[in-house]
């Protein structure tokens, strides 16, 4: 459980790029607020028309469970449908175990064939060995 139960669980930060879109979710992504999460991801990303590419901070995520690992493929699926890019930055120790666990990891990090963005997309996860 996250140390502040309160805090709001998807905070806006600096974009990085021209028609990006950086969002940092913080805290846990489960059943408990993965619909709130995902208004609060799609309310962000429908608000701005130029959006290309959105990334995703998840350095400071606690806990995912199977109801959060759902609101990434419905956020993927969004950026998918609007030809954007999503990136899951700093995935995390906790993150990568669930996508590793269900097979997710290539899909919801693997390189795009074709970017918006420009030039190389900087590293968009740590693995720890």
């Amino acid at each position: 459980m996250t140390a502040f139960p309160d805090a709001e669980p998807v905070v806006l930060q600096p974009a990085t790029a021209p028609h990006t879109l950086c969002l940092a979710l913080v805290g846990d992504l489960g059943y408990e607020n993965s619909e709130e999460v995902l208004a609060l991801v799609g309310g962000e990303l429908w608000a701005r028309e130029d959006v290309r590419t959105l990334r995703l901070d998840c350095r400071r995520l606690d806990m995912v469970d199977s109801t959060g690992l759902a609101a990434l493929l419905q956020i993927h699926r969004w950026t998918q449908r609007g030809g954007m890019d999503l990136y899951l930055d700093h995935p995390g120790p906790v993150l990568e175990r669930v996508l590793r666990i269900t097979g997710t990891y290539e899909h919801l990090t693997a390189p795009r064939p074709f970017s918006h963005g420009q030039g190389a997309a900087p590293q968009t996860y740590e693995i720890e060995g």
